[in-house]
């Protein structure tokens, strides 16, 4: 994983709040004709993460994680 400053941010009741804890997003691609990828999480464990990317690239679709705050 690459040295970043990464911060992941959420709403909540109108406010944004920063997650303190790692935080780690799985996007992928299912075809070269979609122009925006689709996302899945937040997951505060890697190893979730880790498993939706396998599922996916097992499948033949690209996939891959991003990390916030790591």
């Amino acid at each position: 994983m690459g040295d970043s400053n990464r911060k992941y941010f959420y709403a909540d009741g109108g406010k944004l709040h920063q997650r303190e804890k790692d935080t780690f997003l799985v996007f992928w691609r299912e075809d070269k004709i979609q122009k925006l990828s689709k996302s899945a999480g937040p997951y505060t464990d890697f190893q979730d993460a880790e498993k939706i990317m396998i599922k996916h690239l097992s499948n033949g679709v690209c996939s891959w994680i991003v990390s916030y705050n790591g």
